[in-house]
């Protein structure tokens, strides 16, 4: 069964009980159109909304294997998620690369100000009350690095009543976990909390033994025939998280919060690859959060002044023994503040703003214990000034929004003499529109339609750097432009009375300008252009259906189905003097959820579906993967054998996870992950881990 036939299969499902959903005597109600989206940075709601937005809510992040947010993502959501071992995952949207080695297309935020990293695997959950995706482009309100979309974590922030949470967690490959967090208040007016938690993976994990699609026997190469049910050396890893927050109420209309996370682990393996050829490694990583936010609500009117700053420093050693040495060290602090006033004219809702944002970025490397050695790159940084303005209009069935962003960029790079490197400047700016619209007709449909446009900021050594690395001389490019992005979405939704049906048929297309390429000059050296285009289009299915709505008793049986079917994904390319449209690397074909979740009185169980669709990579590992060979190359696409590009292939994976509350305060869980032990890989040559059992026992206090 391939990705096709599961969507139709869904859509096809879900389409042919519509006609009965409205005759049924529902008694459940789903309030998630209810829920108020902070990132849209105007408190509305998502019914109100036309762009597209997802919610994973605090149950659902309960009942999926939850080792950290690149996990939850997997197994909530159609997005394209690359994870590696060694704490390091991240994230691709509508037809954008994931990229674990730059800044990334999808943007990663925290409670609306940035998290500090793109890192996916060092987000613990333990204090995330709620996930918020936007899907497409949305600088307007966030600038750069939000071309493909926006993941949005809202943390916990205690109630009026003390509260606290334990739980311990044991599972396969020495899988262990301790968390525990506690809120409570003084007075009327001060509320505070504390957590922490620290997990851990003692031995190398097991690579799966089975696939349950029909894969070839070049499939099988390209996962290595020997990997099936071996370990995956150097996978050992450990994370700890510690958070604490304080709420305290100036009066009626004012209020400030603040809060703070430590995240760090030491000695984290990195497996290099499946063989261990290279890079069998370790690192550290240690970051630090601060946010603040002062606030002050009326009925017509809300200001809200929000500092931040991060730290975010890995260092990575020179091998994986008691031996190795810290042999490069880079450190990234972004700080700022995000200064808004939102008006309430009636039906119209008014929106302006300012942010201030600063990525200051700092290295060194060593070749022995105190030797230092060139860097990769000089020490840069960049300062941004936006301002912005948002409308929203309700009247009636129809919502409307639009909005633009200007901003504008000031590049500093150090000076540094084993780069050849001296001291430059530089600057631009940019704009960024969006607009939106849905319409609520026969009740029950709705149809939207968004546009929107939005950037990624070149690194500064781009724009002004000049050194010389390995006795390859860069020269940065100050005309350089940001890449560019323009999104169009619509599509047309259904919710069912009671919302026991709901599914949304969307279509996407993206237009990706001036991306980033080096280019070699006449002189020898190499400098930095915008070249290459791409075109992402696709087709975004979401679903859901509650047969408990069928029977009398009080339970639920949702089935659901969520995807993402990307159409075209091309991007043209100057190879030499011609100028060459090739199919996208490093992006799935498909990716998606389908499932089934049960829920009466004290149980709660779900099966849940991954698919992974197929992908291109060029091959890095022939030496190592002898048996194939020329002709098991890509060809199609504006490949040609030469240019080592392999297809590979479709996995489906399963997870299941039952729970029972023995009380109120005492829960107990397990969750089977990679149910059906399948042999797979999200980066060519690190396969991921085969089946595994863990068991969480949580009590409530």
């Amino acid at each position: 069964m391939n990705f096709k036939q599961i969507a139709s299969l869904s859509l096809g499902l879900l389409c042919a009980l519509a006609a009965v959903a409205e005759k049924l005597d529902s008694t459940k109600v789903y309030p998630i159109e209810e829920v108020t989206v902070q990132v849209s940075r105007m408190e509305q709601k998502l019914k109100n909304l036309p762009q597209k937005v997802e919610i994973i809510s605090s149950s659902l992040i309960k009942s999926l294997p939850a080792e950290n947010l690149a996990e939850v993502l997997k197994r909530a959501t159609n997005l394209d998620i690359i994870q590696y071992p060694g704490l390091l995952a991240t994230i691709g949207m509508r037809g954008f690369s994931p990229s674990a080695h730059s800044r990334s297309y999808t943007l990663l935020l925290i409670n609306g100000k940035p998290a500090g990293t793109n890192n996916l695997a060092t987000i613990n959950l333990e204090n995330v009350e709620q996930i918020e995706i936007v899907k497409g482009s949305y600088s307007v309100l966030y600038g750069s690095d939000a071309m493909g979309g926006v993941v949005n974590i809202i943390t916990k922030h205690g109630s009026a009543v003390p509260e606290g949470h334990l739980s311990v967690e044991s599972g396969s490959f020495g899988y262990r976990k301790l968390s525990g967090n506690f809120s409570g208040n003084y007075g009327e007016k001060l509320t505070f909390g504390l957590g922490y938690s620290r997990q851990e993976l003692t031995k190398d994990y097991r690579i799966g033994q089975k696939n349950l699609l029909k894969i070839s026997d070049v499939d099988k190469l390209m996962l290595d025939k020997a990997s099936y049910g071996d370990a995956m050396d150097n996978s050992q890893y450990e994370l700890n998280s510690a958070n604490a927050f304080v709420n305290y109420d100036i009066s009626k209309q004012w209020k400030i919060n603040a809060e703070g996370s430590y995240t760090f682990a030491y000695d984290v393996e990195t497996a290099g690859n499946y063989w261990g050829t290279y890079g069998q490694s370790k690192k550290d990583v240690n970051r630090l959060n601060l946010y603040f936010t002062l606030e002050q609500n009326s009925a017509k009117n809300q200001f809200r002044f929000s500092p931040y700053y991060t730290n975010n420093q890995n260092p990575n050693y020179s091998d994986n023994t008691d031996k190795g040495f810290i042999s490069f060290k880079s450190t990234v602090k972004e700080y700022g503040y995000q200064l808004q006033d939102n008006y309430k004219l009636g039906k119209l809702n008014v929106l302006l703003g300012t942010d201030l944002k600063v990525y200051d970025y700092q290295s060194n490397r060593f070749s022995a214990i105190g030797t230092p050695a060139d860097p990769y790159k000089p020490n840069n940084k960049f300062t941004n000034m936006a301002a912005f303005s948002q409308v929203a209009y309700s009247v009636k069935n129809l919502d409307v929004n639009a909005g633009v962003r200007f901003d504008r960029f000031t590049y500093h790079i150090d000076a540094n003499d084993g780069l050849k490197a001296p001291e430059a400047d530089a600057n631009y700016n940019t704009m960024n529109p969006s607009v939106g619209a849905q319409y609520q007709f026969l009740k029950n449909f709705k149809a939207h339609a968004s546009f929107g446009t939005a950037f990624s900021v070149p690194d500064a050594f781009k724009v002004a750097g000049k050194y010389t690395v390995s006795g390859k001389s860069y020269i940065g490019n100050p005309d350089l432009d940001p890449e560019k992005s323009r999104t169009t979405d619509f599509g047309l939704g259904y919710s069912s009375a009671k919302n026991s049906l709901r599914f949304d048929v969307s279509y996407f297309q993206t237009l990706h300008d001036h991306k980033i390429v080096e280019e070699k000059l006449a002189s020898g050296e190499y400098t930095y252009t915008n070249a290459n285009e791409s075109k992402m289009e696709g087709i975004e299915l979401m679903s859901s259906y509650n047969f408990g709505q069928l029977f009398t008793q009080s339970f639920d049986l949702e089935a659901y189905a969520n995807f993402t079917w990307i159409l075209r994904n091309e991007f043209t390319q100057l190879a030499g003097t011609e100028m060459l449209t090739r199919d996208m690397q490093y992006v799935r074909n498909a990716n998606g959820n389908f499932g089934l979740r049960f829920q009466q009185n004290k149980i709660n169980m779900r099966l849940n579906s991954r698919f992974i669709g197929s992908r291109l990579e060029r091959d890095s590992f022939g030496a190592l993967r002898t048996g194939i060979v020329a002709v098991n190359y890509y060809t199609e696409g504006g490949y040609a054998a030469t240019d080592k590009i392999l297809q590979h292939p479709e996995y489906l994976l399963f997870d299941y996870f039952i729970g029972y509350a023995f009380t109120e305060k005492v829960n107990f869980g397990i969750t089977v992950s990679n149910l059906l032990d399948e042999n797979y890989s999200e980066k060519d040559g690190y396969n991921m881990p085969g089946r595994s059992i863990v068991a969480k026992l949580a009590y409530t206090f």
